[in-house]
């Protein structure tokens, strides 16, 4: 628990090092599916960043201050053969999260990877979420994959077991709901829950822009029935969530982020809006090394290719100060979930009806 103190301050300042990464890893990806925002880069099979680099950047990341969560995303993560010393790179320095969306059709891989860096690193809790995109039929024509859900549910079920003797491996499913789906997606979330017993469930919205466009037109009040079918099956004690200090907290900054999603997915940011913590509490690394604020936002603070893969030389530029601003003054808000939970755990405004949430349960 004390581990987590330094982190409690930034909600009371913006400013200072990022606590929160995100880095695609690779653009290659075994899947091509419809609703994807990355596709571009998974249609060109973009490499990731070369090790050396993200170990740089790891080391940059530790000398400005320690980091609370990473993720590693892509294209699919775990199609990086180096993909441990990827992590490592980060764990070694304390990270305290880590967390990994695979769609699940690398099994071996996935274990293997969890057995070696929780044997590494036995102090980080590592997630691994598992992607579902709605009962079989509609999961394998989204993802253009026959057989790809009985195959992700086995995978599921494969580090559900392994977790009985890495009790810091976190196994949690992740559906993101689309035009397609946004029917059949609550009930089959129920379904997933009593089937695979997982830690968690990841609820997105279909953002950004995809491979098949029509995909994104959601029915918002779809989307809230898919986060009302979590809640209920946290409260039934069917979905226990991920295990760790302040989970309870965690737990109550989602309940409190899918709100704000919906009101932002609605148009109604206006009344309640939060700050955005991008560029200063959060970034994203893509896999040419541009780093830019969030997955949404198109401006980049800068080039870590261009400064030897030292984020500090980009954080503290002109650029970055600028983009601050820009996000300020345009009060700027999206529905990607990831910004939008800094937004709730990093606004002390949000701290009360947080801190009720949480001891509510």
């Amino acid at each position: 628990m004390l581990r987590y103190l330094p982190f409690v301050t930034r909600g009371l300042r913006a400013a200072g090092p990022p606590i929160h990464l995100t880095v695609y890893v690779t653009g290659q990806c075994n899947l091509r599916c419809r609703h994807c925002f990355h596709w571009r880069e998974v249609a060109a099979g973009v490499p990731g960043p070369a090790l050396a680099d993200l170990q740089r950047l790891a080391d940059s990341t530790a000398r400005m201050g320690p980091l609370l969560w990473v993720s590693l995303g892509g294209g699919e993560p775990f199609l990086r053969k180096d993909l441990v010393e990827v992590a490592s790179a980060f764990a070694r320095h304390g990270l305290r999260h880590l967390a990994i969306p695979t769609n699940g059709l690398l099994p071996e891989r996935a274990e293997a990877f969890a057995e070696e860096v929780l044997g590494r690193h036995p102090d980080l809790h590592l997630s691994l979420s598992i992607s579902f995109d709605g009962p079989p039929a509609i999961h394998d024509a989204i993802r253009d994959v026959e057989g790809g859900h009985a195959r992700s549910m086995e995978c599921v079920r494969r580090l559900k077991k392994l977790q009985e003797r890495l009790p810091r491996l976190g196994v949690g499913v992740l559906v993101c709901v689309t035009r397609e789906n946004q029917d059949a997606l609550a009930a089959h979330v129920e379904e997933l829950v009593r089937d695979l017993s997982p830690d968690n469930v990841t609820v997105n919205l279909a953002r950004g822009d995809a491979l098949d466009r029509a995909l994104l037109d959601v029915d918002v009040a779809r989307y809230e029935e898919v986060v009302a079918a979590k809640k209920t099956l946290q409260r039934s004690g069917l979905l226990p969530y991920f295990d760790f200090p302040m989970a309870r907290v965690a737990k109550a900054r989602d309940e409190m982020m899918y709100e704000h999603v919906a009101r932002v997915a609605r148009g109604e940011n206006d009344s309640k809006h939060l700050p955005c913590t991008a560029a200063s509490i959060s970034a994203v690394v893509f896999e040419n090394g541009e780093v830019r604020a969030c997955e949404m936002l198109p401006d980049a603070i800068g080039n870590l290719n261009e400064v030897g893969w030292d984020l500090e030389k980009l954080w503290n530029a002109q650029a970055a100060r600028d983009l601050r601003q820009k996000i300020e003054a345009t009060r700027c808000a999206c529905t990607w979930e990831c910004a939008q939970a800094d937004n709730v755990l990093f606004n002390a405004r949000a701290w009360p009806e947080l801190a009720w949430r949480a001891a509510r349960g």
